[in-house]
């Protein structure tokens, strides 16, 4: 029987401790649902420190709820709103949030005085020319040690841009809910607010040299240049289930059905990224000679994972170097996948559904319509005019 966690009552309101781990706890009561905090340490001093901070962000909060409930809130007091939600959703994975978190940052620092503006003042107008000036000029912030900024880094991209509009639209949805806006501004018909993104054009090495990339990250991991031995199976696991980065690393032994020849892909980006998906022969291969080598106490657990790395980009990038290749990042592992698939002639929906794609092959069509150029070539030789020429 699992024991009932025994909570210990401190001298100080809302602080428990966990009588098991002897770790201490907030406990709030917001909008009338219990929130437990885990303050992290099991010292009393530094736990009455983390839970002043906490409970003054929980009186900031509820402060902000009533604001904006009055129609006194600001854009500040909503971004607050916004981020709790966020924090609150166990459904976001930790990295999709620190990511949402990082564009809000952006806009508040960005807009002038945008923490104090009232929702009602953030049109499309204005937003169009918040949206131009950041496109024109950037932020003029530059990386620690690089030699000049980037669009990407300056926030000047059209992508960051995008992501940035889409948050603004969420915060405004908020006041909408609220009852301080009776209308979404950003979700009325007009101008349009986002900006034209080029699609980034796969340029990715023919499969020969993949498989040399492969190698010459297994013989630098076997002479002990890579950080862990996993890294060239790692990869290829990526090229050869088209897994997202987070996906891969989400990855369980029990998702793994030899018997079927499918593999249960844990995604939740999307409604379809959660996927059943037959295992290619390169994949099957792959995972059977991982199986074999897996000692008996990953065996006896089916939830133990397939790798203990989440990453191998450092890895990678040794490699690319190593055999003249451009840089590969995970992402572009995926792309190989997908890329080899078409080119071996496997339909855009079924691929499509394999990548956990929700738009039916639309998105493929657009990002994987260049494909390498050996492929290209084969395919321009068959075509024939009957010796017009």
């Amino acid at each position: 029987m699992k024991q009932k966690t025994k909570w210990v009552t401190t001298r100080e309101p809302n602080l428990l401790k966990n009588d098991a781990s002897g770790r201490f706890y907030g406990r709030f009561n917001v909008a009338g649902k219990p929130k437990w905090i885990n303050l992290k340490t099991d010292k009393f001093p530094v736990a009455k420190l983390r839970l002043a901070d906490e409970r003054a962000k929980i009186e900031r909060l509820r402060l902000a709820e009533d604001n904006v409930e009055s129609g006194t809130g600001t854009m500040g007091e909503i971004a607050e709103i916004f981020l709790n939600t966020l924090r609150s959703n166990s459904d976001i994975e930790e990295v999709t949030k620190t990511g949402y978190a990082g564009v809000l940052t952006m806009l508040r620092s960005t807009w002038s005085d945008f923490d104090a503006t009232r929702p009602d003042r953030i049109t499309r107008e204005a937003t169009l020319a918040w949206r131009d000036k950041l496109s024109n000029n950037g932020t003029g912030h530059r990386p620690p040690g690089a030699k000049a900024s980037t669009p990407l880094a300056d926030g000047s991209s059209p992508a960051h841009l995008n992501k940035t509009i889409d948050i603004l639209r969420r915060l405004l949805d908020i006041a909408v809910v609220k009852g301080q806006l009776g209308l979404n501004p950003l979700r009325v018909k007009g101008q349009r607010l986002k900006l034209k993104s080029k699609s980034k054009k796969v340029n990715l090495p023919p499969p020969a040299a993949l498989n040399s990339l492969f190698a010459e990250i297994e013989k630098r991991g076997a002479q002990g240049g890579s950080a862990n031995g996993q890294s060239a199976a790692f990869c290829r696991f990526l090229a050869f289930t088209g897994c997202r980065l987070s996906e891969a690393t989400r990855a369980r032994w029990q998702d793994v059905d030899f018997n079927a020849g499918t593999l249960t892909i844990r995604g939740t980006k999307t409604d379809a990224a959660a996927r059943t998906v037959p295992m290619v022969a390169a994949a099957r291969e792959l995972l059977e000679k991982l199986n074999t080598g897996r000692d008996d106490r990953s065996r006896d657990n089916p939830v133990a994972p397939v790798f203990t790395i989440k990453s191998a980009k450092k890895a990678l990038k040794n490699a690319c170097d190593a055999l003249g290749l451009p840089r590969l990042t995970h992402h572009d592992l995926r792309d190989a996948f997908a890329t080899t698939c078409i080119e071996s002639g496997v339909d855009i929906p079924t691929v499509a559904a394999w990548l956990g794609h929700a738009d039916g092959g639309a998105l493929l069509m657009k990002v994987y319509q260049h494909h390498r150029m050996p492929h290209s070539q084969a395919q321009a030789a068959k075509v024939s005019f009957g010796g017009a020429a």
